[in-house]
């Protein structure tokens, strides 16, 4: 049986005990119910909750390509070295991020309209972010970083209504990107397979200890 997590075994100091609950009972499953699919008003809105992490400076830098077409989804599976529990699920969801600042006209311009800059700092910080994340390598952290916090708040959201949703680095990524049509400047950042649970997963391995990797003041 999976592990059974209560709001009553959340920590003492939780001013939201059902949130740690949910974070705490989360898994990463394989078992899908490979007879039933989410609706599209659900996978809206495991986008819109995905959307709401927090991004640098709010740049919101990622997309999210759904497939779900059974054709589709099998090339999906062999793009991702024959991972069957993506058609069983019956949607594959790709995280992807931005490896520049695409998105700051916008996002420095409601900044200033909502009055939390100046418009001269506005477009300062605007220039100085589109330098920043100019580099090969500094773009790709910045897609990597941002986009994997909208996907950690997908995931969560899936677990909140009774789905699985279950995170993968292991595809080939040239190929995904050639076969969902990614721009150039935006890169596969994380493959989720998101569908109606088929029951229960394995007990959850074990977890290293808090003594074991806090570390307080210095490594």
């Amino acid at each position: 049986m999976s592990e059974q997590i209560t709001v009553q075994d959340v920590a003492h100091d939780a001013e939201f005990p059902e949130l740690i609950e949910g974070i705490r009972s989360r898994r990463s499953g394989h078992n899908y119910d490979p007879d039933e699919d989410i609706s599209d008003e659900t996978l809206e809105e495991l986008i819109r909750d995905a959307a709401i992490a927090p991004s640098s400076y709010n740049l919101q830098p990622w997309e999210f390509v759904a497939v779900q077409d059974d054709e589709r989804l099998d090339e999906v599976v062999d793009i991702a070295y024959g991972q069957e529990h993506i058609r069983d699920a019956g949607t594959a969801i790709l995280v992807v991020g931005h490896t520049n600042a695409k998105t700051a006209d916008r996002v420095f311009e409601e900044w200033a309209e909502a009055g939390r800059m100046d418009e001269e700092t506005a477009q300062q910080t605007k220039a100085q972010t589109a330098e920043m994340y100019e580099g090969d390598a500094m773009g790709r952290d910045y897609a990597i970083r941002n986009a994997s916090l909208a996907a950690q708040n997908l995931m969560l959201s899936a677990h909140a209504r009774g789905l699985t949703a279950t995170p993968m680095i292991g595809f080939d990524q040239e190929r995904i990107a050639e076969f969902l049509d990614l721009p150039d400047d935006e890169i596969p950042v994380m493959l989720l397979a998101v569908g109606p649970s088929g029951g229960d997963e394995p007990e959850r391995l074990p977890r290293r200890s808090v003594d074991e990797i806090l570390h307080r003041e210095t490594y």
